[in-house]
């Protein structure tokens, strides 16, 4: 507790309460069609709140760059970036992008809307009942189903022309490849440094039978990894090969034709009882 009586926030709570106050921030803006705030004055903002400058930067790099930005860990060393982006330019205003992207997210991937504002929004498996079919399916028709969120994302760059960005998080599949090459390679090992301990020349093997699972999961997790980037590119393909049509006006409505002729219905006639 602090010396006000104010309870002090953790660093995730502090990132929670952010990007929530954020969001209802965004809407009022939108509603109240206030102007657009600048870099530098979010940098203000940032550097009152105790966020670092670098992370702020690295923020605004990732947010026009095509590739995402992802802080240094062990698992990115051992089996490389967990988030997938894929960038693609739309030949249609922002607005029916969105929605047109969204529709295939929810109906041809199966996915659920989490957040959405004005320019993105965020999806991920949903339920229990999502992380069954996610674990039961085998195809490569949902792939989207096996990552944690995906991010969707529009900027408009021209007249009627938009910048959509579609961005898998797929650090959980990351993890649980990690952790089952660790177990298995574990498991292998302990039989070979047991037959050491009787010949010395058996812990020769400990470093092929630590590094052969790890390397298994690995070219699993980069299969994986292609899979989900060819169903980001199918998702943007679809839009940009069929942009939405604009409603017929009112004066270019199909004329309404004639009614054909029709042949008169047969008289019923009861059957008599005789």
């Amino acid at each position: 507790m602090a010396e006000n009586g104010e309870r002090k926030l953790k660093p995730a709570e502090v990132e929670v309460v952010l990007r929530r106050a954020a969001e209802l921030s965004a809407r009022r803006r939108e509603e109240a069609g206030r102007k657009p705030v600048s870099e530098g004055f979010l940098m203000q903002i940032a550097d009152a709140v105790g966020i670092p400058e670098a992370d702020m930067r690295r923020a605004l790099v990732d947010l026009r760059s095509a590739r995402p930005v992802e802080p240094d860990s062990l698992a990115k060393k051992l089996y490389g970036p967990a988030q997938i982006r894929a960038v693609r330019e739309i030949p249609q205003p922002p607005e029916s992008t969105q929605a047109d992207l969204e529709d295939l997210l929810r109906l041809k991937q199966g996915l659920k809307l989490r957040q959405k504002t004005e320019i993105s929004s965020t999806w991920d498996a949903g339920d229990v009942l999502g992380a069954v079919r996610r674990a039961l399916d085998f195809s490569d028709h949902r792939a989207l189903l096996k990552v944690r969120s995906v991010e969707l994302r529009v900027r408009e760059a021209g007249e009627s022309r938009t910048e959509a960005y579609l961005t898998a998080d797929f650090s959980n599949q990351r993890g649980e490849y990690l952790s089952l090459g660790g177990i298995l390679g574990a498991t292998l090992v302990l039989p070979v440094a047991i037959a050491g301990v009787y010949d010395p020349l058996y812990f020769l093997l400990v470093p092929p039978a630590l590094a052969a699972p790890g390397l298994g999961f690995k070219l699993a997790y980069k299969k994986a990894c292609a899979e989900v980037r060819r169903a980001l590119d199918y998702v943007l393909d679809a839009v940009e090969k069929a942009p939405r049509q604009e409603p017929p006006r009112n004066d270019e409505a199909r004329p309404v034709q004639g009614i054909r002729d029709l042949n008169p219905i047969p008289r019923f006639t009861p059957r008599s009882r005789d």
